[in-house]
């Protein structure tokens, strides 16, 4: 269930320029290619991981430490050249993307 709104969210922030950067994906006998932050997540080939705690320095009007749960994403493919299979985990957790997919766009006067 979770898969599928992901991905449904994704597809429909399309246009939301975070989704332009790259994550590269390397293997042992030299082959790399990359893929964009949308085609990672709407392609559906990704897995959710096993969600785990974390200290994370907290700031407010002092410095704390807060624990946090956050969970992997993990994309698993199979190299163009020598057919390896590549792993490669997606630079955000699931907490924080689905934040970010269910705000709104930026203002476009504000921040054009």
């Amino acid at each position: 269930m979770m898969k599928e709104e992901i991905i449904s969210l994704s597809q429909k922030a399309r246009n939301n320029i975070f989704f332009k950067n790259k994550i590269e994906l390397r293997c042992n006998c030299g082959h790399s290619e990359k893929i964009t932050y949308y085609e990672f997540l709407t392609g559906g080939e990704f897995n959710i991981g096993q969600a785990t705690s974390t200290v994370s320095p907290f700031i407010s009007e002092t410095i704390y430490d807060e624990t946090i749960s956050v969970t992997p994403l993990y994309l698993s493919k199979r190299c163009a050249t020598c057919d390896e299979e590549l792993t490669v985990v997606f630079p955000i957790a699931l907490e924080a993307l689905i934040l970010i997919l269910r705000s709104n766009p930026p203002d476009p006067q504000m921040y054009g």
